[in-house]
């Protein structure tokens, strides 16, 4: 597993980051337990959740955090792992109502200390933004929270490119720390927008690509295995009528043709070299990676070692699209 500095003042992480969306749910403590136990002796030492992970699902309220904080409490391993965790996501019923005021963010990360077992998150994570706020009293309350010790870093998700703009003129300004990273939806695969259900998500674009590679602001890449799509298609597996929607256009087509030749080029499998796409950027790009089964962890965890070609780079940047 190769590592990267994100930025300043933070532990190098390692270039792939595990998703834990449905540990303790869906992947069962168990379960969740062995992905982590093999991502950690893998050389992994980078988990990513949310306050608001499974809470779609009966008793899922929290449970990815309990279970992460179990995992960290029973191999006693918390000064080697960088945890990353978000809060300040709108309730799942009223999405158009957002949830950033000071009293509510508190709320999230107090509880999100509390289910993690520690008393601070390296890098804390706003899950939405909320656009009526100016981004000046948003980033006073995080400055606010690292000042007492309980975050170390902070971080934006799904934020409009001209709000990230405008909170670096800020930071810049006000002596602020700013937003170390962006956590954002992407991947090899080019989106079809219309197809996703979540609008309030914020997909790469190239604006916001073009963005990060001139200000090197790191990126955490969601979403970034394509949900499998390339490696099913390759092996004439279904895939499932939400992920054939999102990603069924004609520069994946491209994509999933040059994809066998590119196996061979890198020695690795498609399912790896996707997320390695993302890590192979000129800034500081994380890809998440979330199973459903240890099986599916140890086909892509050498992405976290890959080195791809320029020139393959170069050819993958004349397909892409990003977005349709």
């Amino acid at each position: 597993m190769k590592y990267i500095q994100l930025g300043s003042g933070i532990p190098e992480v390692s270039r792939l980051s595990l998703g834990t969306v449905f540990f303790g749910t869906t992947v069962s403590k168990q379960d969740s337990f062995k992905q982590m136990d093999a991502f950690f002796e893998k050389g992994g030492n980078f988990i990513d959740s949310a306050r608001v992970y499974a809470d779609w699902l009966p008793e899922g309220h929290g449970a990815s955090e309990k279970t992460i904080g179990a995992w960290i409490k029973e191999r006693k391993n918390r000064s080697r792992i960088v945890l990353s965790t978000k809060g300040a996501h709108p309730n799942l019923k009223t999405m158009n109502i957002a949830r950033m005021s000071l009293a509510e963010v508190q709320s999230d990360l107090e509880d999100s200390l509390a289910d993690l077992g520690t008393d601070y998150i390296d890098l804390y994570f706003l899950h939405r933004d909320d656009e009526s706020r100016p981004v000046e009293e948003i980033l006073s309350m995080l400055e606010s929270f690292r000042k007492t010790g309980k975050i170390r870093h902070y971080g934006c998700s799904n934020w409009a490119l001209a709000r990230m703009e405008e909170a670096d003129k800020v930071a810049a300004a006000k002596g602020y720390e700013g937003f170390l990273c962006d956590q954002i939806r992407y991947s090899l695969g080019d989106l079809n927008l219309d197809a996703i259900e979540d609008k309030t998500c914020i997909a790469m674009d190239k604006p916001i690509f073009a963005y990060h590679e001139k200000s090197k602001k790191a990126v955490m890449a969601y979403s970034s295995t394509c949900h499998g799509y390339f490696p099913k298609r390759l092996k004439g597996r279904a895939v499932s009528p939400s992920h054939e929607a999102v990603y069924s256009n004609d520069s994946n087509k491209k994509l999933l043709e040059r994809l066998p030749a590119w196996e061979k080029q890198c020695r690795i499998s498609a399912a790896a070299l996707v997320p390695a796409y993302v890590a192979a950027q000129d800034f500081p790009s994380i890809p998440i990676v979330a199973f459903s089964s240890l099986e599916q962890l140890e086909e892509v965890i050498p992405a976290g070692d890959a080195s791809l070609p320029r020139e393959l780079l170069d050819e993958i940047r004349g397909i892409k699209k990003f977005t349709f």
